[in-house]
């Protein structure tokens, strides 16, 4: 009961925080809107840092096991790429880069959180993935697979970094879907580029 109660707040949370900004929700906003005492919240929570933290853990959870389940589904190294993508996409597209000023500049514990999934989860998944392209023939045999992971965290966190100067008609989606394109289109072999131009095309069906 307890749990279920701490996790209605991490989630409450996380939606207001997505809404409104991690600096402009107070923890009397929280309390209000998820209908619950300052008393009950402070039981769970030290502060408002603590439960960002909490909030952002629960989010890379939610990531780990989307990329858990896809790998449970066994497709192929360029599917794989295209539904993650898809996948993870659809979870940020609430994102917008004022959200993750807030993060950065305010919470700097919680942003090293997503600093280190990317070094350490998505880095191992990437090698793992492209491990597997090239022994499946689905990627350049010639890759230097280290390298190439490297690169891909990268161009996520320069996707997710509110420094950089985005193009302010893309949303983080927008800019995923590209930076995943750049990626497969650099890494494939023939048989790859053929998944992945049905992909492409199915795409562009379903626009019509």
């Amino acid at each position: 009961m307890e749990e279920d109660l701490k996790l209605k707040i991490i989630n409450g949370a996380t939606l207001l925080f997505l809404k409104f900004g991690f600096k402009s929700i107070t923890m009397d906003d929280i309390v209000r809107e998820l209908g619950i005492s300052k008393k009950t919240l402070y039981l769970y929570f030290s502060d408002k840092n603590e439960l960002v933290i909490k909030c952002i853990e629960r989010h890379l959870q939610d990531e780990k096991n989307a990329c858990h389940h896809l790998r449970n589904k066994e497709l192929n190294p360029v599917a794989f790429l295209i539904q993650i993508t898809e996948t993870l996409s659809d979870k940020k597209k609430q994102i917008n880069q004022s959200i993750l000023f807030d993060l950065k500049k305010y919470f700097k514990e919680a942003w090293e959180l997503l600093n280190e999934f990317r070094k350490e989860f998505i880095y191992h998944q990437m090698m793992d993935n492209l491990n597997s392209g090239k022994s499946e023939g689905y990627y350049k045999p010639d890759l230097n697979e280290n390298l190439i992971a490297k690169f891909y965290i990268h161009l996520i966190a320069f996707m997710v970094d509110p420094d950089n100067d985005h193009n302010s008609d893309l949303s983080i989606k927008d800019i995923h879907f590209e930076m995943m394109k750049y990626h497969i289109r650099g890494i494939c072999t023939d048989k790859g580029i053929k998944i992945f131009n049905k992909y492409l095309e199915k795409l562009d069906t379903q626009k019509i």
